[in-house]
């Protein structure tokens, strides 16, 4: 339904982006336990930052938290 009404607007745009925001989270989530799962089975870290273009740090960091 399109409307006119800039509120009802807003609203649905809030309710959009809040979506997208927990799905964004999800996808991440999802992605870090991918990674601590490879890294637990030899993957190594290189390999891991070429892939997901994160720094090496960053990947220890979802290691130790995974």
């Amino acid at each position: 339904m399109i409307t006119t009404d800039p509120a009802e607007q807003i609203r649905a745009a809030v309710a959009a982006h809040r979506r997208a925001a927990r799905r964004a989270e999800q996808t991440l989530a999802a992605l870090h336990a991918a990674i601590a799962e490879a890294a637990g089975q030899g993957v190594r870290q290189t390999d891991l930052v070429q892939i997901t273009g994160y720094t090496r740090e960053r990947i220890r960091q979802i290691c130790r938290a995974g």
